[in-house]
């Protein structure tokens, strides 16, 4: 499994922080997947892309909403830092689902920081107005982001 460098937001029980990943022929291409699940022992850090070696356990009666099967980390095969300067679409708002947080400052879910640069009217307009919202980021110091443009 390959896991980007940056997370993405998605809806599961919740509102949450997904990990973007890719299996198999996926490896290598523009094509990458949510990951709603946790992996034990994998402790993910942004700015890098990570090849990981997992074990895979079927889990026995697992919740409606939860997953059959769960990951364990047996071996990082590679890791390759991505430049700040690197470009990437995170999903703010999904089906009216907004993913900003303003309790402590704008922030991605309470967990990350958010740098709007001059697009905080437009953004706040979007997400008042728009259904779907993307942002494009770069990393910033201390691992915030930096919004670049809106889709």
């Amino acid at each position: 499994m390959r896991i980007n460098h940056f997370q993405n937001t998605g809806i599961g029980e919740a509102a949450m922080l997904t990990l973007l990943v890719q299996t198999g022929d996926a490896i290598g291409t523009e094509t990458w997947t949510k990951f709603y699940s946790t992996i034990e022992g994998f402790d993910y850090e942004p700015g890098r892309v990570y090849d990981v070696t997992l074990k895979t356990t079927p889990i026995n009666n697992p919740p409606a909403d939860g997953s059959a099967v769960s990951y364990t980390l047996l071996d990082i095969t590679s890791t390759q830092e991505v430049p700040d300067e690197t470009l990437f679409d995170i999903d703010l708002k999904i089906n009216g689902e907004n993913f900003i947080t303003s309790d402590s400052g704008l922030q991605l879910l309470n967990q990350i920081d958010l740098d709007c640069n001059a697009l905080c009217d437009e953004l706040d307009t979007r997400l008042v107005n728009q259904d779907f919202v993307v942002g494009t980021f770069k990393r910033g110091a201390n691992n915030a982001l930096q919004l670049v443009s809106l889709q």
